[in-house]
Order: structure tokens, then C-alpha cells, then sequence
């Protein structure tokens, strides 16, 4: 197995969508930049972590209001009375603390992005989250009544304020911690090592507290008591005037999916025209239909209810379909899976909040759009008698078509219904598309940062390479491993092995192939191989990744020997396979069972591991050839290391590193270094190689200098043990065993 390779030009780490014209790419590269700008990207994951809280509060409306008469029967009998108790008591602590526990999420998103951007300025983030809490709980104006406290806007209704008072309390108090003078040092030994991080942030913390104290009694001067209410009548000062009419109708509609977008709870905002307009004429027309008058108004609450918001507000049964109809992504199909019981009973935070819906600019324009598009069509529809006003008492969680038929009592009704969704779906379709390509590209980016992260050989504070990275990162290198272990376990046939040829110009035969480990993800493609090792140190899978690749190689080793292939096959040796006091047994058994000689496989070794007098691995280096087994030196020339230590270690094979031959036909050093070290190998009876060889230019210096053995793209790109064989037979007749 090897960590390096060559690399071909124009190869792409990742797999990814490819775009139908210029104007299209630019525009989805457009919408991947702002749907990923870090600070939009914060906002939306703060609000998707209280993902479970919104779970916890569908479960309790379907068990409280479950729209069945037989159902509310059987429970009160069992129950008695007060058998909703338990499910109000579910709603009232999650969707009636929405609010705050959003300001402890997006502030933690927030501070973690700091810590991001300016590492060396970092801040403990649980105090940037106790900052903002406490500003959200001076902001929103607590009541108090008989029973204690009142928080009116801690839930789901205060959850746009809560958005903006976090970021403002935030941006103060990291602003605030970017001056060293208000930064106190409290480091001391003995001291429990949290103070210092409290001592750390206090005045910052203190003087965003204060700050929000003076503006908090500036709002009061001026006669505000709550920033909410305030914002929230300014809003409804646009219906000062309402009356039912198709204006109202559209500017309700538009209103509330917009607000909705930015996660304020719409339909609350607008509550007084639900209920003195929408309402109002709700009753109106039960009232004509009981003295067997048609209904005088359209826009009622049955009406938005039926027609408008089939799965919720945005109408996203058709966002649902579409998705199940057209998504290719896996996380979005599973978010829908997720919401598509809460779905059909008309609640859809989930997938709002979930998906995200909230803050996601590839669904603002399909999320508004439909339901003023559903909004003509039904208004049209019931204006001209092709669809009947919505009369009939139904409850809002009652499920589309059944809902549609018992307001209406007409299939003109349902037919109309199905017709809206039809619709949406239709507008969604192109929408869902342009989300997965969003999110394709937003992988392919991060999957590119994790390479990068990965090949940079550092570490984190718990050792680890990549699954303790923060943000994505992080994230995707914790799912790489649960592939990873599925791979392993053979339930996908996803890890495999490819072979490069190692070719002898003058004798014309193929000595060596090389083993190459090759992850073949269904997303990522081919997973570069500094990111296998890395993933499988992490997750402490490197032991097994290792064994599993020493059977493969030793396995097709046997069936090119059947066939008549005869060539050595060249393997790495990672560290924890040296570390392992079992392993020279492990290796005598795969001989024995494939029936091999011990000169059918060369084991490679880092240059450090074998040529530096310090190692700790050379007692296992020297067992190994002590039970026959063939080393050779892998990559020489990226770690400098000298060649007096062969003398100790007796090596079959030096390969010279692309360090080295990279460029070699315009860098005299570089030809001095590998002409010394080509003499200095023959001397002590050293085989040697050059690795990726891809020039004629390259070839030509290097056959100057007496090399003979190469490897590289201008002879072949690793390739299936299939086609490697192929390429062995027709290169040339190999050396048999009896001839060397």
C-alpha cells in the first residue's frame, strides 16, 4: 500500500456534477459562494442543531390533536380528561423555548467561527453563548404574572429576534476580546485551568452585558418596552386597512413565506389578520352556507389551509414530492424521509428548519413563489365556480385530500388540490436540482480541505489528523469513517487494489509492480490515499486496513503465478505493522497459504523508518530479513536521510523518490545526488529505481546516470490487477524463477 503516487494530470480527488453551459456554471458557482459565505453558513447551522426540538413538538401536536374521533375517544376513556398533559407539557419545552436555546446554538456556530478565522485570538465559546443568552433575556422584556416569570417570546415567535440579538452580542463581545487590555491573565499554577479562560473574557462580557442594559433603557425613553412587539405591529401596520380582496390575499401569503425564510414564525406575526380578516369571513361564510346563501368570501382560513399550504406554509408536500422524485442527494432524501409524516399532517419545521429551508438561498424564490402561484390559480379556480370555497370546519393538522373533500364537500375540491400540488412540485423541481448541485459543490470543496488537511501530517489537540476538525471538515471526516468500516467489513467492495508496473528498459520485463490502496467512494470517487491512511488512523482502523491489503496483494500474487504472470509485488509497510509482534507470523502464514516464495513479495519501508541510525524499527526491520522477506527503500530523497545505514540493514531495492527525479533533466543538483546514490547502491549490491517518470527528458537523464528500472505515468498509470497482467504479458515475457 502506498500513501503517494503519482499524480496525472487534469485527475480530479472528487467526482462532481458537470454544468450544461457557462451561464449555468456561473450561476450555480454564484449561489455555492453565498450559500456557503462562513458567516450565512453559521447562521443556518445554529438554527438546524434545535433540530430535535422541533422533532419533539410534531411528536406532541400528532399525539394531542391526531385529527380522528375515535382516536380523542379511545384516549380519553383510557386516560381520562387530562390525558393531554404530557404532550402539552413535550410542546411548551421545545417549540416554547425555540428561541433561547437558538441563541446558545447559533452563538456557539458563531464564536467556533471566530476561533476559525483568527486562531490566535481564540475565545472559549460556552461564554460567548452565556453573553448572548443573557443579552437575549434583557432584550425580550420578561412579564411576570401569579404563576412566576413570563417569557412571551422565548419560543418560536421570538426566534427572528433571537437571531438578531445574537449576532449583535456576538460581533460586541468578540470585537470587545480583539483588545489585549480588556483580555485579564489569570494563569497560575494549581488553578483550575477553566478560571483562567473566565478571567479571560470578563470585561467583554461585562461590558456587552452593560451596553445591552443602556440600549434596553433607551427603547424604554422612547417608549418601547419590547424590541419584538415593536417590530412585530410594524408589520401588521401594512393591514391596518384590510379587507378581504386578492391584494390582501397576495401581500398575507408573500408576507408569511417571507418571514418564514428568515425563521420568524409568519403565520404568528401576521396572527391579527388571520384572525379579524381570514377568520372573520370564515365564520361569514358558515353563517350563508346554514341559511343556504352562497359564501360571500373567498380568502378565509379554509381557504389558505386547502389550497395554499398543503404540508405547511411554502406548500411543501410539493417541496417533498419533488424531492422524492428528483434528488439525488442522500442527506436531503433522508431530512424528507424524516419529515414526511410530520409532512402530510400540515407540520413542516422540520423540513424548514431541517433541510434547511431557513437562510438557504437556493429555496427563497421557490418558497415565496409557490404559494402566490397556488394563490391565483385557486382564486381564479373558486372565482370562476370551477372549484368550490372551502366551508366546512377542518382541523389545520387534518392531512391533504381528506381535508379538501370534508372542507368542501365536492371532489371539484380535491380535484383542485391535487392540481396545487402538482403545481408546487413542478416549481420546486428545477429548485431541488439546483440544491444538490449546490450541495455537491459544497462537498467537493470540503472534501478538498480534508485532503489538504490530511497531507498536511499535523495533528489535533486530541492527536488525531482530521475527525476532530471543527465545521465540515470534521464533519465529513467522521462519515468517511463510518464508510470506511463498512468497506472494511466487504459490504461494498469499495477498497481495492491497483497496480503500476516497475519496467526494466534493457531487459525489457516488468520486475515489479507496485500495490496502490484505492478507495472507490459512491460520492467522492477515488479517495486519495493520504486521506485513507488518515481516516484509518483516526478511527484505529489502520491495523485491519493494513491486513486486509497484505491479503489482496498476497492473493492476486498467487493467481498471476497460476496464470503464468511471474513478477514481485511491492507493498508499504506502515508502522503499526512493524509495531506488531505478530506480524512476521501473520506474513508466514499468507505465504504458506498462497503457496509463494519469499522473493514474490518486496516490502517497502519509509526512508526514515530504515536509513535513520535512531529508529526504533530496525530490530523489526531485521527480523523481517532474517525470515527471507525482501526490503527495499521507499520515497529515498524526501527525508535526506543517508545511505551508510544499508551497510547495517541489508536491503534488496533503493527507489528514488519524485522528489528527486522531478525536474531532473534541468537540475544538476538533483543529477549529483541520485548519480552518488546510484554508485553507492551498486556498490553494496542494491537494485534501484526511479518513481514517476512521466518525460521523455526525465527518461533520457536518467538512463545517462545508469539507471535502468522505472516507474511512472509515461510507462502506465496504476492499473486493475486485469489490466496489469495484460500490460505485464504484452511489455514482455517476465523473468521466470528459475532464470533469476
Amino acid at each position: 500500500m502506498s500513501q503517494t503516487n503519482s499524480h496525472q494530470p487534469g485527475q480530479s480527488a472528487a467526482g462532481g456534477a458537470s454544468f450544461a453551459s457557462p451561464e449555468r456554471k456561473d450561476f450555480i458557482h454564484a449561489m455555492l459562494n453565498l450559500n456557503e459565505a462562513p458567516l450565512l453558513r453559521a447562521f443556518r447551522h445554529g438554527v438546524m442543531l434545535v433540530m430535535p426540538l422541533l422533532l419533539a413538538a410534531a411528536v406532541a401536536i400528532l399525539f394531542n390533536n391526531f385529527p380522528l374521533i375515535a382516536y380523542q375517544h379511545f384516549m380519553t376513556e383510557l386516560f381520562g380528561p387530562g390525558w393531554k398533559m404530557p404532550g402539552a407539557i413535550l410542546y411548551n419545552a421545545s417549540i416554547e423555548i425555540l428561541a433561547m436555546v437558538t441563541t446558545f446554538t447559533l452563538s456557539d456556530c458563531l464564536m467556533n467561527l471566530h476561533n476559525k478565522k483568527l486562531p490566535n485570538n481564540s475565545v472559549l465559546p460556552v461564554m460567548g453563548s452565556i453573553t448572548a443568552f443573557s443579552c437575549m433575556f434583557i432584550m425580550i422584556g420578561p412579564g411576570f404574572g401569579p404563576d412566576g416569570m413570563i417569557l412571551p417570546w422565548a419560543g418560536i415567535r421570538g426566534l427572528f429576534g433571537a437571531l438578531v440579538i445574537t449576532f449583535a452580542s456576538c460581533s460586541l463581545f468578540l470585537r470587545l476580546c480583539r483588545f489585549k487590555r480588556l483580555r485579564l491573565s489569570f494563569y497560575s499554577e494549581g488553578v483550575d485551568p477553566i478560571l483562567p479562560h473566565m478571567f479571560d473574557t470578563l470585561l467583554p462580557v461585562l461590558i456587552t452585558l452593560a451596553v445591552f442594559v443602556a440600549a434596553r433603557e433607551l427603547l424604554h425613553i422612547f417608549g418601547i418596552e419590547s424590541l419584538h412587539l415593536a417590530f412585530y405591529e410594524a408589520i401588521r401596520g401594512l393591514f391596518a386597512d384590510a379587507h378581504d380582496s386578492f391584494g390582501l390575499g397576495a401581500l398575507y401569503a408573500f408576507l408569511v413565506q417571507l418571514c418564514w425564510f428568515f425563521g420568524i414564525h409568519g403565520a404568528d406575526l401576521l396572527d391579527p389578520i388571520t384572525h379579524h380578516v381570514l377568520i372573520r369571513g370564515m365564520e361569514v361564510n358558515s353563517l350563508a352556507i346554514n341559511n343556504h346563501l352562497p359564501p360571500p368570501h373567498i380568502f378565509t382560513k379554509y381557504f389558505f389551509d386547502v389550497y395554499i399550504y398543503m404540508g405547511g406554509s411554502g406548500a411543501t408536500l410539493g417541496l417533498l414530492t419533488a424531492i422524492f422524485l428528483h434528488s439525488k442527494d442522500h442527506g436531503t432524501r433522508r431530512v424528507a424521509a424524516i419529515s414526511l409524516v410530520p409532512g402530510i399532517f400540515n407540520i413542516n419545521e422540520l423540513l424548514v428548519f431541517g433541510l434547511p429551508v431557513v437562510l438557504n438561498p437556493a429555496f427563497l424564490l421557490p418558497f415565496v413563489m409557490v404559494p402566490l402561484a397556488l394563490l391565483v390559480i385557486s382564486y381564479l379556480a373558486v372565482l370562476y365556480g370551477l372549484a368550490p370555497v372551502p366551508v366546512y370546519q377542518v382541523d389545520w393538522i387534518t392531512p391533504p385530500v381528506i381535508n379538501a373533500f370534508i372542507a368542501t364537500d365536492s371532489w371539484r375540491g380535491v380535484a383542485l388540490q391535487l392540481f396545487n400540488l402538482g403545481v408546487s412540485t413542478c416549481i420546486y423541481l428545477p429548485f431541488v436540482s439546483l440544491a444538490d448541485k449546490i450541495k455537491i459543490g459544497t462537498r467537493r470543496a470540503t472534501f478538498t480541505e480534508l485532503v489538504g488537511i490530511a497531507a498536511t501530517q499535523t495533528h489535533g489537540l486530541s492527536g488525531k489528523r482530521c475527525t476532530d476538525r471543527p465545521g465540515n471538515p470534521g464533519a465529513l471526516a467522521r462519515f468517511l469513517v463510518n464508510d470506511m468500516t463498512k468497506s472494511l467489513k466487504g459490504l461494498d467492495g469499495a477498497i481495492g487494489l491497483h497496480y503500476q508496473p516497475r519496467v526494466n528498459v534493457v531487459s525489457k520485463t516488468v520486475p515489479c509492480v507496485e500495490a496502490l490502496l484505492r478507495w472507490h467512494h459512491p460520492f467522492y470517487g477515488q479517495v486519495p490515499a493520504v486521506l485513507t491512511l488518515a481516516i484509518a488512523e483516526d478511527a484505529d482502523l489502520i491495523r485491519e486496513l493494513d491486513n486486509l491489503v497484505m491479503r489482496m496483494a498476497f492473493e492476486q500474487q498467487c493467481r498471476w503465478r497460476k496464470s503464468g504472470i511471474f513478477t514481485t509485488v511491492s507493498l508499504n509497510v506502515s508502522e503499526s505493522q512493524l509495531q506488531d509482534k505478530n506480524f512476521p507470523a501473520m506474513l508466514d502464514s499468507l505465504y504458506v497459504k498462497n503457496n509463494l516464495p519469499s522473493d514474490a513479495i518486496l516490502f517497502e519501508v519509509r526512508e526514515n523508518l530504515a536509513l535513520d541510525p535512531t529508529s526504533r524499527y530496525l530490530p523489526a526491520l531485521e527480523a523481517l530479513h532474517a525470515i527471507g522477506v525482501g526490503l527495499a527503500v521507499d520515497d529515498f530523497g524526501k527525508g535526506f536521510q543517508s545511505l551508510a545505514q544499508a551497510k547495517r540493514l541489508p536491503l534488496a531495492e533503493l527507489q528514488i523518490d519524485r522528489v528527486l527525479t522531478k525536474n531532473i533533466d534541468i537540475n544538476p543538483f538533483n543529477q549529483d545526488v541520485i548519480g552518488s546514490s546510484q554508485e553507492f547502491a551498486l556498490d553494496l549490491g542494491i537494485k534501484t529505481s526511479a518513481e514517476c517518470v512521466e518525460t521523455q527528458e526525465q527518461l533520457e537523464t536518467l538512463l545517462e546516470l545508469n539507471f535502468s528500472t522505472f516507474q511512472g505515468y509515461w510507462f502506465s498509470e496504476p492499473m486493475s490487477p486485469e489490466d496489469c497482467g495484460a500490460f505485464i504479458r504484452s511489455f514482455s515475457q517476465s523473468v521466470l524463477p528459475q532464470d533469476k
